[in-house]
């Protein structure tokens, strides 16, 4: 009897040794940490480079006085749009009204002098043909009809100069455009001479945005927009973005303005022109632009949070058998929120995008569903 109660007292101890040392171990066992993750894809995608440009307005206009006199009044509206031939300031006219009075007295009186000239030749010639004057005398006569002709398109001359100089005494808008603030106020004597300056006016409908790129990457460009990518229009528009990093919803379309390279800096200048229908875009603002750098590529790309430049280089955290794994790669330039990765990785790895700064590798992790994708930008 008592052998019997001794042995099934020691099953029921080892039974419970037993369960202690499962129970032991499964607290030893690390839990996997919840991560997300990115797949790494290849698309197929134009390298571009965001360079520094400035706003320039496509027709500039300068308003200048082309008589002398005091400025009576302005009839404009400081930075409002004018259009071509609109009166915008009016000069003292009055000394430009008696010229024009004056030349068309003196254009009257050639006339009547013309006029008496042509009855005496008319009269001379019949006396030539009579005999009753010499041929010298009919000459002194054709020569005063022919100098009396002069003398009228001299007098019409003249008026149509001082008609001119009245015409300018009202400043007109050489453009259409939008005028920016007067310069000059009334009172103020302008000059032709000085060719004071009034106002100035932009069209801005449409702009040139200007940017530089390296002598050495210019015949790269050209040979991009020449390729077989470049078959259509679109392929040379660049983007165009605010200071903030916001795109601007019209595309420009690249031109070569510059033929010659500037010897400090070894750029060459080149231009887009942008369309501009809202005017957000004002002379002189400073803006990027996301020009193409390189033809088409097969690329593979990973969302920029998911890459940690390290002082051994860039590394991302990838799932490697359930595990947390530090991949080193050679990174490439960025694209829209993401990095291009040179080497490293491949088509279909997963990197992790969570947080998971205090993780070491080779901790368990477990793929939450519903994974965001990689950010990509496709041309």
């Amino acid at each position: 009897m008592r052998k019997v109660t001794l042995l099934s007292t020691l099953i029921i101890a080892a039974t419970i040794s037993t369960s202690f040392a499962a129970e032991e171990a499964q607290q030893q066992k690390p839990q996997a940490v919840p991560v997300q993750v990115a797949e790494v894809t290849a698309d197929t995608t134009t390298i571009t480079q965001n360079l520094p440009g400035r706003v320039v307005a496509i027709r500039t206009a300068e308003v200048r006085a082309r008589v002398d006199g005091i400025l009576e009044k302005r009839i404009f509206t400081e930075g409002e749009d004018v259009k071509k031939g609109q009166p915008l300031f009016q000069i003292d006219d009055r000394v430009m009204k008696a010229n024009v009075a004056a030349a068309k007295a003196d254009l009257s009186t050639a006339r009547a002098q013309q006029k008496l000239n042509q009855q005496t030749l008319k009269r001379y010639a019949d006396l030539l043909k009579q005999g009753a004057v010499s041929q010298q005398e009919y000459d002194t006569y054709v020569a005063q009809n022919q100098q009396g002709e002069a003398m009228v398109e001299q007098a019409r001359a003249q008026l149509n100069k001082a008609q001119i100089s009245l015409d300018y005494a009202t400043v007109e808008a050489p453009i259409s455009g939008r005028i920016g603030r007067a310069l000059v106020t009334e009172g103020a004597l302008v000059s032709a001479s000085a060719a004071t300056h009034l106002a100035t006016i932009e069209q801005l409908d449409e702009v040139y945005v200007d940017f530089t790129r390296s002598a050495t990457e210019i015949n790269k460009l050209r040979e991009l927009f020449a390729g077989s990518d470049a078959t259509d229009s679109s392929s040379q528009q660049v983007e165009i973005l605010f200071n903030d990093g916001t795109p601007y919803e019209h595309p420009g379309k690249l031109e070569f303005s510059s033929l010659s390279v500037n010897p400090d800096t070894g750029s060459v200048l080149l231009r887009a022109t942008v369309k501009n229908p809202a005017h957000k875009l004002l002379p002189g603002m400073f803006v990027r632009v996301k020009a193409p750098v390189a033809d088409s590529q097969t690329l593979l790309q990973v969302p920029q949070k998911a890459v940690q430049v390290t002082a051994q280089g860039a590394m991302v955290k990838v799932v490697k058998d359930g595990k947390l794994a530090m991949q080193p790669v050679e990174l490439g330039p960025m694209m829209g929120q993401g990095w291009v990765i040179k080497s490293g990785l491949k088509a279909g790895d997963q990197v992790i995008v969570s947080n998971t700064q205090f993780l070491q590798p080779g901790t368990p992790v477990q793929v939450l569903p519903n994974k965001p994708q990689a950010t990509h930008t496709q041309k």
